[in-house]
């Protein structure tokens, strides 16, 4: 099952996953070398799983031993290799075995929530299990189950017939077909496992053209134990209005990827392999993760719509691709010695190592695109999105030409990125899309530099004095760094408002009543003001009153600078820079002034700075306190 032949990355891969025009043979690749990555985790595991009946209750059942289990999987691979692919070919099952050999080699922590140590390898017999009753082989085996559920990967998740947290329950199956039985009670699985049953709940799957995958289609896992990377999770029941909704939106994103960009369609169709349905805090702020452990699934909330879905397909895709040449290649160069450099990531809240500005830089790539060729089918909501992105992505790679820490291979792909994006940059983008993409762009960066960047405490003093003393700021304005204790960022509210207000004018104007009715976090507006939807639907005027009365926090000083519209505003270039004089005058016992005033005072030495994009004249990495 295992090949000793090492894989060799194709410089042509490397760029076609920088790029994202992966073709089959890329994707066959990659595919291959994940695969052989599990199949090493999952010999390791067998090879430090010594003592397998530790800590087992001395009245249960033993459990299979790994051994055994890995013979049958070993003896089936060659019967009815399908099969075995099929149960790999779950993503659940990298979750299992990762987390395990973590545990196994470098004694990571166990929560509570964790198989016990001795059901932990035994879960080999559930491969097993599931590779024999797709193949209709005969098998005779005895498999650790969570409370009592069987869990067989990429099949799904039977009754409750044993007792206690992990119960051994027994599995006999053949070409007559399958029972699992334990202390208290018995399941005989229908002999069509896509169809639920008495004692049987098969994972759905869904058909998203003639892309059908491995196992026949994407899996929609609400079953798996481990389907959430962070605990063991119990299944939860989804309605079958809600499983028709999950299956149109998934069949019509395919539609969408595959109008525009064949590229993209062809990446997602060959990575996505599993959607793990999510709770977000409202449609406005969908939530999408996936992870290195398995690759294929992703954790996502039902977004508003399809667009909005293949959009978020893209990025996870891209995340998982980059992630196998990773495996395969070193992109970044080990740090050796102190602290690692953070950077401002636009479409995070926290600063991000280079690993996640990279990374991030490199799915953004993928949606700017995808919302760049929707333009001539939905107008001002692609438009935005693509500007926004577009502003995103070209802000990251400015940061990532001048990072160290990049290997060849990593600055290849910040090169190919680049290469592959040049041509967006002078694409006009007019209008209200033009006009709030260029407004949330400049909250995002004046919000994060307000939350993240502080500016010496002896700097500030001197800008002080010289404020007390009627001098003019100093030519060269002392530079932010990062603060020590990092504050909360306001989480991107106006940026939530603007998509609302492009896609639902009426919605948007209830929440705007709402907010000024004194509600509290509307359709998850979280944060969000009154100042805000006026600043949004273009009522500077109102915005500027509201900021200025609201309390002296930094999202409403930043909200002065973005109302009043003044170009170089220090309020949102250098909002740190701001911040810090008020604190100096407060400290030393002065009367500070308003924000505007001491703007207008260090804006003077900012006006004429600003001349080209803020990818190009902004100091968009920060290095650790």
């Amino acid at each position: 099952m295992i090949s000793a032949e090492p894989y060799r990355l194709p410089l042509r891969t490397l760029f076609a996953v920088a790029t994202g025009e992966v073709d089959e043979t890329d994707l066959a690749l990659l595919v291959s070398a994940q695969r052989s990555r599990l199949l090493l985790a999952l010999a390791a595991i067998l090879e430090l799983a010594k003592h397998p009946d530790e800590g087992r209750p001395r009245d249960d059942v033993p459990a299979t031993r790994p051994a055994t289990a890995w013979a049958l999987l070993g003896t089936m691979q060659h019967s009815a290799p399908e099969a075995v692919e099929a149960v790999l070919h779950d993503p659940t099952v990298g979750a299992w075995a990762f987390q395990l050999l973590r545990r196994l080699t470098h004694g990571a922590v166990v929560t509570p929530t964790d198989a016990p140590a001795w059901a932990g390898a035994t879960l080999l017999g559930s491969l097993a299990a599931a590779a024999a009753i797709r193949a209709r082989a005969r098998c005779s085996l005895r498999v650790p189950a969570r409370d009592g559920q069987l869990w067989l990967p990429s099949l799904g998740l039977t009754g409750r017939v044993g007792r206690g947290d992990w119960a051994v329950v027994g599995v006999e199956c053949g070409p007559s077909g399958t029972v699992v039985f334990g202390d208290s009670g018995s399941v005989r699985l229908p002999d069509d496992l896509s169809r639920p049953a008495e004692g049987w709940s098969p994972l759905p799957r869904i058909r998203v053209g003639a892309q059908e995958g491995a196992a026949g289609g994407v899996m929609l896992d609400h079953l798996s134990p481990y389907r959430d990377f962070r605990s063991l999770s119990d299944p939860v029941e989804l309605s079958q209005e809600a499983l028709r909704a999950w299956h149109i939106m998934a069949a019509d994103s395919f539609v969408r990827l595959g109008q525009g960009d064949p590229d993209a369609h062809r990446m997602v169709a060959g990575t996505v392999r599993s959607l793990v349905p999510a709770d977000a805090p409202s449609v406005l702020r969908p939530i999408s993760v996936s992870v290195p452990d398995a690759y294929g699934l992703v954790m996502i909330s039902r977004p508003s719509d399809a667009s909005v879905l293949a959009a978020t397909l893209i990025h996870e895709a891209r995340h998982q691709l980059l992630t196998a040449v990773g495996d395969l290649t070193p992109l970044f160069v080990p740090l050796r010695d102190g602290p690692e450099p953070v950077y401002f990531a636009p479409w995070r809240e926290d600063p991000r190592p280079l690993r996640g500005l990279l990374y991030g830089a490199h799915a953004f790539a993928g949606v700017t695109s995808f919302w760049r060729e929707r333009r001539p089918l939905e107008g001002e909501r692609a438009d935005f999105e693509f500007a926004l992105h577009r502003w995103q992505l070209r802000t990251a790679l400015a940061a990532l030409r001048n990072a160290p820490g990049l290997t060849p291979a990593g600055a290849y792909v910040v090169s190919a990125l680049a290469e592959s994006s040049a041509r967006w940059w002078t694409e006009p983008v007019e209008g209200a899309p033009g006009r709030l993409a260029q407004l949330c762009c400049r909250d995002l960066w004046a919000g994060w530099r307000a939350a993240h960047l502080t500016v010496g405490e002896s700097e500030a003093d001197d800008l002080a004095r010289r404020w007390l003393s009627g001098c003019p700021p100093p030519v060269s304005l002392p530079a932010g760094r990062a603060l020590a204790t990092r504050s909360t960022s306001r989480g991107g509210a106006r940026t939530w408002l603007a998509r609302l207000w492009l896609d639902d004018r009426e919605a948007f104007d209830r929440v705007r009543s709402d907010l000024a009715a004194g509600a509290v976090n509307p359709w998850g507006t979280a944060g969000a003001t009154p100042a805000d939807a006026a600043l949004v639907a273009g009522d500077t005027e109102e915005a500027l009153e509201r900021f200025r009365r609201a309390d002296p926090t930094p999202g409403a000083w930043t909200g002065v600078g973005l109302a009043a519209e003044w170009p170089a505003s220090p309020l949102v270039e250098r909002p740190e820079l701001v911040l810090a004089l008020h604190a100096a005058l407060a400290r030393i016992g002065a009367e500070p002034p308003g924000p505007e005033e001491l703007a207008q005072w260090l804006g003077s030495r900012l006006g004429n700075r600003r001349s080209g994009s803020d990818a190009q004249h902004v100091d968009v990495a920060v290095g650790p306190p």
